[in-house]
């Protein structure tokens, strides 16, 4: 008989899974810190506005500007914006079907140089256009802030660029 003692697993007759459960720990352990990442990214690299405006505004109506108004005043211009939310999106699938005319004419044979620069006039000037289309709504959005509200936007506009220029959280919060 041998001195030495066998090992628990193999003196009991069960399998040996650690290697098992220390993988299923280690992924858990894993998703654990990423639910707590995304969950401190939300909360911690965001203000308290957030960006209401949506990425087609933010170079006109920054994130920031929405965090400096109050919080009743904010809805209320928020508000204006997210109604037009349906006209825009109208707006946009128009312009994925003029992006397909342009297609089915760059796809013929006889190119006609004219027809295809009238085409692109037409998207980006006509009253119909994405373009057009924003333009009205932050025509609506400006004529609803008061005179210091646009100073304050103004502010924040000019200051957009240089935030960027400061790291991390300038890229993310304009």
């Amino acid at each position: 008989m041998s001195d030495i003692i066998p090992p628990i697993a193999q003196a009991t007759g069960l399998p040996n899974n650690t290697g098992r459960v220390s993988l299923l720990l280690l992924a858990s352990l894993m998703f654990n810190l990423l639910l707590v990442g995304l969950l401190i990214g939300q909360f911690w690299g965001r203000g308290p506005g957030g960006h209401q405006g949506g990425p087609a505004y933010a170079q006109f109506v920054p994130g920031r500007f929405f965090s400096e108004v109050g919080r009743d005043r904010r809805r209320e211009l928020t508000d204006s914006l997210r109604a037009s939310r349906q006209d825009m999106q109208k707006l946009n699938g128009q312009s994925k079907d003029n992006a397909q005319k342009l297609a089915a004419e760059l796809d013929q044979d006889n190119y006609d140089v004219a027809r295809v620069g009238a085409l692109i006039d037409g998207f980006m000037t006509g009253p119909e256009s994405l373009a057009a289309g924003g333009g009205k709504v932050l025509k609506d959005f400006y004529a609803k802030l008061t005179p210091a509200e646009r100073k304050a936007l103004a502010k924040t506009i000019r200051d957009a660029p240089s935030r960027g220029e400061r790291g991390w959280r300038g890229r993310f919060w304009n």
